[in-house]
């Protein structure tokens, strides 16, 4: 009955995830912040922001954003790696686009990530009106 106690506990704790500061990881290192971007940024009509980071495997990608002024949504949104970015500059119907959405008030993308350069977009598809999106943006993991 002692090792059913035991497991749950450790189920209940293997589930708990520290989102302040840094804690000791279990290899050596430290579960560290990487902070990528927070505050605002404007986006012209027709054009996009781009957020590029490199991440290490293992790492968590914790992204958020909301529309400041505008029309209220965010026209596109999604993250992925350097090729699909570029396949998706280029036009080319193969790219593959995490986490894909359109016209959102808000989003939130939390996807675990291997070792490489990756990009977040955020669109503005509007012909008219700059979009002033707030964005918080870090990388979780060991360093």
């Amino acid at each position: 009955m002692r090792w059913l106690f035991a497991l749950f506990a450790l189920l209940i704790f293997a589930g708990c995830e520290v989102e302040d500061g840094t804690e000791e990881g279990g290899n050596g290192g430290t579960l560290t912040n990487v902070d990528l971007f927070h505050g605002y940024y404007d986006v012209a009509p027709g054009y996009h922001f781009r957020l590029k980071f490199a991440a290490r495997a293992g790492d968590t990608l914790k992204f958020e954003s909301r529309v400041r002024d505008g029309d209220g949504t965010i026209s596109y949104a999604f993250w992925c790696d350097s090729l699909n970015y570029i396949k998706w500059l280029n036009d080319d119907s193969t790219a593959q686009l995490n986490g894909y959405l359109e016209d959102v008030g808000y989003l939130s993308y939390s996807p675990a990530l291997d070792s490489g350069t990756y990009y977040v977009v955020l669109g503005n598809s509007s012909t008219v009106a700059t979009k002033r999106f707030w964005i918080r943006a870090y990388l979780r993991g060991l360093r």
